[in-house]
């Protein structure tokens, strides 16, 4: 979450969720890319359990983290990030 510009800030999972559901309201670019960051980073954190449980298969921690960022910044290459180019350069995708 630190490249989205978020941390958890040493807060337990339900207090973060409480505090980004009052915050990261609306559309922009930053609060759209927040919420992308931690939609993703579940999905892969769950499917990995998953394959841990069902399949006995285990990535290293190194192997999820750089699969979560790369749908990050495939999902944000296809946003119009023109007039955010912060957002652009924090993720390496071009912003025209």
């Amino acid at each position: 979450m630190n490249i989205c510009g978020s941390s958890w800030n040493g807060l337990c999972w339900n207090a973060f969720i409480d505090w980004a559901s009052t915050h990261w309201r609306g559309n922009s670019p930053a609060i759209v890319a927040n919420k992308l960051c931690l939609g993703v980073a579940v999905y892969h954190i769950w499917r990995e359990r998953n394959c841990h449980i069902f399949e006995g298969t285990q990535k290293t921690s190194l192997v999820v983290a750089h699969s979560i960022i790369d749908t990050i910044r495939c999902r944000l290459s296809s946003f119009n990030l023109k007039n955010h180019p912060i957002i652009a350069l924090n993720w390496n995708v071009n912003s025209s």
